[in-house]
């Protein structure tokens, strides 16, 4: 709208309305990949409440939050809600911890000779990552998307870091960091996809065979749907 939006304009985004609204929210959920690999993961199959939480902060062992996922039902959106997806993505995070159940972010700076080669192993547990596995997107009995590798999701947003590597002794003194990620083009989805409440639907990260993290650590893998949020106004 240009200049300043007549009252009948402004009415357009009130929160206290008849009927239904729709705003912009993602559909995210975060599990914990396991440092020897599996043959699949299952995202928003377990709601807050549920599952094991791999956020950062939280108990080990605990369940999820709203810091892992914002299902409120398993495999499904609640009653009065609908979503318009319109683009995937899949987030990597290298951890530094094997302990079952556990994520432990990992350092991306280190000091000395074998904390770098630490570092180093990060990016190797980036690169296993995304040039392996599929994805599939799930609805009701048939699949309405399948890709490969994972690279072809890269995140919209992602920590970025500059490298610098001084070595002072061959044993001792050396800093190094390091940082990887993936970029490209955004996964947008055409036609975008319409979940109504009460429809069962799926994403699963699916393996050949199970591929191990260099690192020898578990990390953490989310799936975020961008879109919008459809449900009843105030």
């Amino acid at each position: 709208m240009a200049g300043i939006p007549s009252l009948n304009q402004l009415r357009n985004f009130a929160v206290n309305r008849a009927g239904a609204e729709g705003i912009r929210q993602t559909l995210f959920d975060h599990l914990l990949y396991p440092a020897a690999g599996t043959a699949q993961l299952l995202f928003f199959s377990q709601p807050k409440g549920q599952g094991v939480t791999t956020a950062q902060g939280a108990a080990v062992g605990g369940v999820k939050s709203i810091a892992d996922t914002n299902m409120e039902l398993s495999g499904q959106l609640a009653a009065g809600k609908a979503f318009c997806a319109t683009s995937i993505e899949a987030v990597f995070y290298a951890g530094s911890s094997a302990a079952a159940n556990t994520f432990a972010l990992a350092n991306p700076a280190q000091f000395n000779a074998v904390a770098a080669a630490a570092v180093a192993a990060q990016v190797a547990d980036v690169n296993a990552f995304y040039q392996s596995g599929s994805l599939r997107f799930f609805i009701g009995s048939k699949a309405y998307l399948e890709e490969a590798p994972l690279m072809r999701f890269p995140p919209k947003v992602a920590f970025q870091m500059d490298a610098a590597l001084s070595t002072n002794s061959a044993t001792v003194g050396e800093i190094a960091a390091i940082n990887a990620k993936a970029v490209g083009r955004p996964y947008m989805l055409e036609p975008q996809i319409l979940l109504e409440n009460g429809q069962n639907f799926a994403i699963e990260l699916n393996y050949p065979g199970a591929v191990a993290m260099p690192s020898g650590f578990n990390a953490r893998v989310g799936i975020i749907l961008d879109g919008y949020l459809y449900r009843n106004s105030q």
